[in-house]
């Protein structure tokens, strides 16, 4: 009787075990393609990161205004910097915290302009990724969003492929820290909200003239600090949460 059950055991036992080792070693085998498909990919990936930068940098930097690849030209700075005593002392403490990247245009080696990422913090549904370009003579020379997860048909107006607001940006310029143009219309401002959707555009103003003022303070720091181009593939900042995030195009 005992053997009758040792043996029933065994023949369970065989099939179990050679099926722990077949799932074992697809696993093995499926591990090993990624690793070899991503390793494949990287450098194509890699380059087409590299052409949607540039295309991006160059919507908001008119190309024949410099003759440097801005892509293998920038720095990395925070928003929290010490030599900035004059942002708003409401800043989102996280979000200033982070490491941005600026990145700068130069024609004949001076600096024509540059390209500073940013995040709003306090967007209708989350963060809202952007770049500001800023002439040196403090004035907007573009500003695109890069990323963002606002309702679509209301909040994602901010993209310039559903609305030309982003341009209204352009050659606008920040007087003072307390220059209260700098708000949409509904808060007495010169920027249009979008009709049943105020909280986005009030987020991306709010932002960007943190990147202006940031830039009036601070922008001979930002053209000494080391090239951070040169050792790291940078890019915009963009959130790592993937729920219902929408990309913006840049036409």
């Amino acid at each position: 009787m005992t053997d009758n059950k040792s043996n029933k055991r065994s023949a369970f036992h065989l099939p179990m075990q050679k099926n722990s080792q077949i799932l074992a070693l697809f696993a093995i085998v499926c591990t090993a393609v990624v690793g070899l498909v991503n390793e494949l990919t990287k450098d194509k990936i890699k380059a087409q990161e590299q052409q949607q930068l540039l295309s991006t940098l160059h919507s908001i930097i008119e190309p024949s205004r410099h003759d440097n690849d801005m892509t293998q030209s920038c720095v990395s700075f925070s928003y929290s910097s010490a030599h900035d005593s004059n942002m708003p002392s409401n800043s989102d403490s996280k979000n200033s915290n982070a490491l941005y990247t600026a990145y700068i245009a130069r024609k004949n080696n001076e600096p024509i302009a540059i390209a500073m990422t940013n995040t709003a913090p306090d967007g209708y549904n989350g963060k809202i990724n952007l770049i500001v370009a800023i002439n040196m003579d403090d004035t907007i020379s573009g500003m695109r969003v890069l990323k963002h997860q606002e309702t679509p048909g209301l909040g994602d107006k901010v993209e310039l492929r559903k609305s030309d607001w982003v341009t209204s940006f352009t050659g606008k310029k920040l007087l003072s820290e307390k220059d209260n143009r700098w708000a949409v219309a509904k808060d007495g401002g010169m920027f249009d909200q979008f009709t049943g959707a105020t909280i986005t555009p009030r987020a991306v103003v709010k932002a960007v003239k943190k990147s202006l003022l940031y830039f009036k303070n601070n922008k001979q720091r930002l053209l000494t600090l080391p090239n951070s181009c040169l050792t790291n593939s940078q890019q915009p900042p963009a959130d790592n949460e993937n729920s219902h995030e929408s990309e913006a195009t840049n036409e």
